[in-house]
């Protein structure tokens, strides 16, 4: 209801929304007194408990499982546990053939670097599967199920290493970088072709 009052008959019902919006991370308290009653004889306190954060590193584009989160999520005294769950659901996949999703990772930090490595092995591949991911940026993540035998995967956990990563050279001279990239470097040779006045640069 709308307003801060309302009059209920003999097994009638009625339900608040409490809406929790945090602009600091950091945990807050808060309490609901409700009198019941015709001169307001009967009160009853209700406790409220919320704690706001903020994510330096975060998954991006990926389902939330509802089920999941409903079930590990619990009230011990006065403390709420709020348990997030990055779900991705691939369906039925042909045995053999590849099945992709994709979604993002985000570094929401101003400063620092991130790196980061996917602990999966087969059936399940990341590209790429180790990286560096400089502050303020996202990168796309493919995510591959590939099974030569049939299999069912339920609540497969796949965890993300992350740690921070610091660089002796200025962040603006920091290049990007990941598994799927490669350094190519050139040197000289003591072969020359005919008529070339230096010598041959060959890809190593």
């Amino acid at each position: 209801p709308k307003k801060p009052f309302l009059l209920l008959h003999h097994g009638q019902s009625a339900e608040f929304d409490v809406i929790f919006k945090p602009i600091l991370a950091q945990r807050l308290e808060g309490r609901i007194c409700l009198l019941v009653g015709d001169v307001y004889s009967e009160k009853t306190q209700v406790e409220l408990v919320g704690e706001g954060h903020e994510d330096e590193f975060t998954l991006d584009g990926l389902e939330e499982d509802r089920k999941e989160k409903n079930a590990k999520s619990s009230l011990k005294k006065d403390i709420i546990d709020a348990v997030r769950v990055n779900h991705i659901q691939f369906g039925d996949c042909p045995v053999g053939k590849h099945c992709r999703r994709t979604f993002t990772i985000t570094n929401h930090t101003c400063t620092k670097v991130m790196r980061f490595e996917w602990e999966a092995d087969a059936p399940f591949q990341f590209s790429p599967k180790v990286g560096h991911l400089h502050p303020g940026c996202a990168k796309t993540i493919t995510l591959t199920l590939k099974s030569d035998v049939p299999a069912t995967f339920r609540r497969h956990l796949v965890k993300c290493q992350v740690a921070k990563v610091n660089f002796e050279l200025p962040r603006s001279k920091v290049q990007d970088w990941d598994d799927r990239m490669s350094i190519v470097t050139w040197q000289d040779t003591t072969r020359k072709d005919p008529g070339a006045r230096w010598p041959k640069k060959e890809k190593v």
